[in-house]
């Protein structure tokens, strides 16, 4: 099956309220999602707005992704998510709320792996501040 069929037929059972299963490709999304997990996707009502730290499906530049909203912003015509996978180090996609599809909905054993994305991410964080706080703490007694 080709993209355009794989994301027309997506869009139209989530369209119809239909919840849509299946294997997630790529790490982008990793621990959360690991390469080739089965993920269930929801579909969002019309008037239904996601919010920060929800990991959505959307359609960006004809393809489906699955990724987490790391901020919400709003416009007078639209509101605008700004998407990131949980391995990427930087936000990817922004995009109006008409490209989001649907909620993901991780499978029972996700409960770790968020709990394991988190601790990477402050782990992460730390990395970042480590050059900073290094001098600080080599001085205190």
């Amino acid at each position: 099956m080709t993209d355009v069929c794989w994301t027309t037929l997506v869009r139209s059972l989530l369209a119809q309220g239909c919840p849509v299963r299946f294997t997630a490709p790529g790490r982008s999304m990793a621990p959360t999602i690991a390469d080739g997990e089965t993920i269930t996707v929801w579909p969002l009502g019309a008037d239904e707005q996601p919010g920060r730290g929800e990991i959505v499906l959307a359609q960006v530049d004809g393809r489906l992704i699955a990724h987490r909203i790391i901020a919400v912003r709003s416009a007078a015509d639209d509101t605008w998510f700004v998407l990131r996978g949980d391995a990427q180090g930087q936000a990817t996609d922004v995009v109006p709320r008409r490209a989001i599809l649907g909620r993901v909905l991780l499978p029972p054993r996700s409960c770790r792996a968020r709990l394991a994305g988190a601790v990477w991410r402050l782990r992460q964080r730390c990395a970042r501040w480590k050059p900073f706080l290094k001098p600080v703490l080599e001085k205190t007694p």
